[in-house]
């Protein structure tokens, strides 16, 4: 049985976990933790209305960004927001869960948008994408200062693709129907 990519990278996120919440100090008050949290989705509500001017109030200035190839800083994360939204306009990230403690807040989220510019190589689609990811920040100040995140971007990948306007199996009954019909003439 072969599990699945995003099922393997979620099992190492939780190894990650257990290691990035370990150096969490002391209890922290609830009152630091819900401000933890507040500022996550602060983030997020930036990135959904598309609005950056405020994002010097949101991350640090040397804010790093643990995705594959990505350097920290500011000005880093706010030309990846942009690109993002410039190829899906109304890309959306939506908190499905979030916990924090310490230092430290999680959040499971489902992300969803249509590619109507180019992305990544890619030529627009036109096409939806709905996958869910895993995020761990760390705040600093009352700032983002760090981020780790596991998405499912297999599926991501996926639905950019064009897609064919029938399924495999149901061209396959096709083909079978066709050559039926030229085994009967």
């Amino acid at each position: 049985m072969r599990v699945p990519t995003f099922t393997i990278r979620l099992a190492l996120m939780v190894v990650l976990m257990s290691t990035v919440f370990q150096p969490a100090v002391a209890k922290q008050p609830n009152s630091d933790i819900e401000a933890n949290k507040a500022v996550v989705r602060r983030y997020f509500d930036a990135f959904n209305r598309g609005d950056f001017s405020q994002l010097d109030e949101i991350v640090t200035a040397d804010y790093g960004d643990r995705l594959e190839g990505q350097a920290p800083g500011i000005h880093v994360i706010r030309s990846y927001l942009q690109g993002l939204k410039a190829s899906f306009p109304d890309f959306t990230w939506t908190i499905e869960q979030i916990v924090a403690e310490g230092d430290r807040v999680a959040v499971m989220n489902r992300v969803s948008g249509t590619q109507v510019n180019d992305f990544g190589g890619l030529k627009a689609t036109g096409n939806k994408v709905d996958f869910r990811a895993f995020q761990i920040y760390r705040i600093e100040g009352g700032k983002l200062a760090e981020h780790w995140e596991v998405a499912d971007f297999a599926t991501f990948q996926a639905q950019l693709t064009a897609k064919p306007k029938e399924s495999a199996f149901q061209s396959f009954q096709k083909d079978l129907d066709s050559s039926k019909e030229g085994d009967r003439k």
